[in-house]
Formats: structure tokens, sequence, C-alpha cells
């Protein structure tokens, strides 16, 4: 897949995420609330804005925010994790969603508190990851690697060329979470 083709299915996406934004926001007569559970502001400019009072950011580490749009006033980043948001009420955003990040949380019982902080915070939700039945893997945009055990994948990712030319920090896997905590506003 190239990036062209990519790009559109993203932008296809976006298209369809805005009309479910712009229904909800005429269901409930206001512009609504999100909580983009590791997400990036540049994935709203796909989006737009229309519809949103403000997105709230969660991300587990201080690198994957704060990156500048157009619309500062409408973004808060916190840090935190997806799996534990104590600080958050029952059904206390109008959206909760979360963008291919599901499948990187841990095992399944992590995937499984993850997706059930988003019924309990969420009125609504937007989950999405990748489909296990598609031929191309999209991390790696290699063709049928998720269907193999482990030991084969870890030797297929020779093929993956942009993988490859990771550090071994880039290439890293979020270890679960000691415990459950808060989240914080990220250090100046």
């Amino acid at each position: 897949m190239t990036d062209g083709t990519i790009s559109s299915f993203r932008q296809k996406r976006g298209a369809i995420l805005a009309r479910y934004i712009a229904s909800l926001s005429q269901h409930l007569g206001r512009q609504i609330s999100i909580i983009d559970v590791g997400g990036r502001r540049d994935y709203w400019n796909n989006v737009g804005l229309a519809n949103i009072d403000r997105i709230t950011l969660i991300n587990i580490e201080v690198s994957d925010l704060g990156r500048a749009t157009a619309f500062e006033d409408r973004f808060t980043d916190l840090i935190g994790d997806a799996r534990c948001l104590p600080n958050f009420a029952d059904k206390s955003f109008d959206l909760y969603h979360s963008n291919s990040v599901i499948e990187h949380v841990g095992g399944w019982s992590d995937m499984q508190a993850m997706a059930s902080e988003a019924l309990r915070i969420g009125q609504s939700g937007w989950v999405q990851t990748p489909a296990w039945g598609f031929p191309i893997e999209p991390h790696f945009r290699l063709p049928a690697i998720h269907w193999f055990a482990t030991p084969l994948r870890a030797s297929m990712l020779r093929f993956a060329r942009h993988y490859r030319s990771q550090d071994h920090a880039q290439r890293r896997v979020h270890a679960p979470l000691a415990s459950c905590s808060s989240p914080t506003t990220p250090p100046m």
C-alpha cells in the first residue's frame, strides 16, 4: 500500500467520523465533548472541528502531546493510561474516541480494561482498530504478518523497511503500568 492509498483511507474514515459527530451534535442540540485516548491534535485536521466544543487528549507519554494546531483552545493534553482513567466520571464525555490504540495496550485483559473504561466514560464511542481479516498489516505494511505466530512475525519484520530503520526505543512495546494512576497535566 502506498502512502497515497493510506491517506485516501484516512480521508474517507475522517469524513465518516465527521458525519457521525454532526449527527451526535444535532441529536444533543449542542457541540460535543470528546475524549481522544492515544490521539494527537494533527489527527483532527483530517476530521475537522465542526460541532466539537472540546477534545481531551490522553496519552501515556509526553512526547505524544502538544503538536500545535490553529485551534489550541479546543484541546486539553493529559498523561494517562487508557486502561484506567479514574478522574473521569461515568458518561463524562459525549464521545469516547480512540484510533488504533487498543491493540497496543497489552494482552487481552488490558484490552478489556481499556474497553471497559471506554464504555464507562463515554456516552457514545468510536474505537477504530486495524481489521484482523484485512490481508495487509497496517503497522508494518506487510502482507499476512499478523496471522502468524509471534516468533515468525518477529523474524519477518526484517522485511519491513521503515521498521528496520528504527532504533530500539522507537520499536518499544509499553509494558503494563504497575498501578492505576490518575491522568495528569504534562510537565512543561
